[in-house]
């Protein structure tokens, strides 16, 4: 009797081990995959907002010697687009407030809502680093703090547009 007792602790213990060094792995995965986003050389961020004409918006900022912005606004043409130029200082600002939101472990993000058949999407490559990328995607689904990271961008690039 105290022999299956024993085995029993034991057993229980181990299981018990097992399960902590699952949950503490699976807690890790998302530290493990993000990686800090810094010097920046390309921005592309597009969102659909309905189906009615012109109801998306882009913005693409590339940064070499200079940055520049186009941007085309929710219910502007294509031909209106506007191009702006953004002090290559003020990158580190954008970068930090992507990495507070963890912007990088968006990456491979790929997910569509095959229930919904008119809503919104978006899409955000960043290329960083001169190797480093994020690559998202999604059709009415959205990585973590999407809509605050969505708010900061177009208030952000619509204030150097709205400073032309």
């Amino acid at each position: 009797m105290k022999k299956g007792l024993i085995i029993g602790i034991i057993l229980g213990v181990l299981l018990l081990l097992i399960v902590v060094a699952i949950v503490i792995v699976l807690l890790l995965i998302p530290r493990i995959k993000e990686k800090k986003i810094e010097n920046i050389s390309r921005i592309y961020f597009t969102y659909t907002s309905g189906y009615a004409m012109y109801s998306y918006a882009t913005y693409e900022l590339k940064c070499t010697d200079k940055c520049t912005l186009k941007a085309k606004q929710v219910g502007v043409p294509d031909e209106e687009a506007i191009e702006v130029e953004i002090p290559k200082e003020k990158m580190s600002v954008i970068e930090a407030k992507l990495n507070e939101y963890h912007v990088s472990r968006w990456n491979g993000f790929s997910k569509t809502d095959k229930y919904v058949l008119d809503g919104d999407s978006f899409s955000l490559n960043i290329d960083y680093n001169d190797k480093d990328e994020v690559r998202a995607h999604g059709y009415m689904m959205w990585p973590n703090n999407y809509s605050d990271v969505k708010s900061y961008l177009v208030n952000t690039f619509n204030d150097y547009i709205k400073g032309k």
